[in-house]
């Protein structure tokens, strides 16, 4: 086993740990506004949305998990027949490991090999761009998946601890736009866990991005992770918790989307508020609390926690899971008079 595929097993295996996850739940201190007497139908609730012209039957994206390994051909197979069954969205984990080596694309192309119309995210780490990664690299993973989107992930506290980490993020953002540019998929930028601030977040929209996943600090702790596997008690409870709130980098990126939005209806090309996406993740366990990200100005939600244990059984377990998530955004909806996502 190569060392990356043995990183990626620890990870996996790391990721189960309960304490590997931020104790604070998002959003605690916002409270949906319950309705004794909706006047509404509950049949008339309608959880679907629309994500790169795909109907979604809920505003769920099961977030990167794995792959380039055998124990994620389980993983990526099981989700990729789930999300077509359910009609959700699914992202693969870091795919640089099928640029090194080949035999690892097979467990990434099993998402698409079962999930033929489903909406699929590419994924490739920001940083590498600064070791020999190259646009064409980037298209490659596109292709790869037959992807409707590309995350460029940004994770520069996990690299910081990981024992083998690239920590040189210097000068990425005229790089991230030269990708945008020329990558065939829109493309989303992604924190790992640890959170956007608003400078982050209105930079990358200015360079062309498209969308962005949050990933604040109150789910897993990617921080711990590494740590964990560098046998640094100290660093795993230094950084645990580090970052900014799963709320809180909303917030950052709603501003961010309202500022640039604004400031580019007096360019020759003005951006619609609607186009920018907005991904709520970081401690995402209920879809009520992925409702509470909607009013706060998401427009999906995304986790993978929740997700991972049925996804090493059998689809049939991740089939119920999400079904049932369903059944919940649907329920809360009907009980706060929400009647269209």
């Amino acid at each position: 086993m190569s060392a990356i595929e043995n990183r990626k097993k620890q990870h996996i295996n790391l990721a189960k740990n309960p304490d590997s996850q931020i104790s604070n739940a998002p959003f605690a201190d916002f409270k949906l506004k319950h309705r004794a007497l909706p006047e509404m139908d509950y049949e008339q609730v309608d959880t679907s949305t629309t994500l790169f012209r795909k109907k979604l039957n809920q505003p769920l994206i099961i977030a990167s998990m794995t792959g380039g390994t055998t124990h994620a051909d389980t993983i990526n197979t099981n989700l990729a027949i789930a999300v077509e069954e359910t009609g959700v969205a699914m992202g693969v984990g870091s795919q640089r490991i099928a640029l090194e080596i080949k035999e690892a694309e097979k467990s990434f192309k099993l998402a698409r090999k079962n999930a033929p119309t489903a909406v699929i995210f590419a994924n490739m780490g920001a940083v590498q761009l600064n070791y020999g990664r190259k646009i064409e690299d980037y298209q490659s993973v596109v292709d790869m998946l037959e992807a409707d989107g590309l995350y460029l992930h940004l994770n520069a506290l996990q690299e910081a601890i990981q024992p083998e980490g690239d920590t040189n993020f210097a000068d990425l953002l005229k790089k991230i736009k030269k990708v945008v540019k020329k990558v065939s998929v829109p493309v989303f930028a992604k924190e790992v866990g640890h959170g956007f601030d608003y400078k982050t977040a209105k930079n990358l929209l200015e360079v062309g991005i498209i969308g962005i996943d949050v990933a604040g600090a109150n789910g897993t702790s990617w921080a711990w992770i590494e740590a964990k596997r560098k046998g640094s008690e100290n660093l795993a409870k230094w950084f645990k918790d580090f970052g900014i709130s799963t709320e809180k980098s909303l917030e950052n990126s709603v501003k961010a989307r309202n500022a640039f939005t604004k400031k580019s209806q007096n360019t020759e090309k003005p951006v619609a508020k609607n186009k920018i996406k907005l991904v709520a993740s970081g401690g995402i366990r209920s879809p009520i609390e992925g409702l509470k990200a909607h009013k706060l100005g998401a427009n999906y939600y995304s986790a993978a926690k929740p997700f991972l244990k049925p996804a090493l059984k059998n689809p049939e377990t991740l089939i119920k899971v999400i079904k049932e998530w369903e059944k919940g955004l649907k329920t809360a909806m009907f009980c706060t008079e929400t009647k269209n996502w």
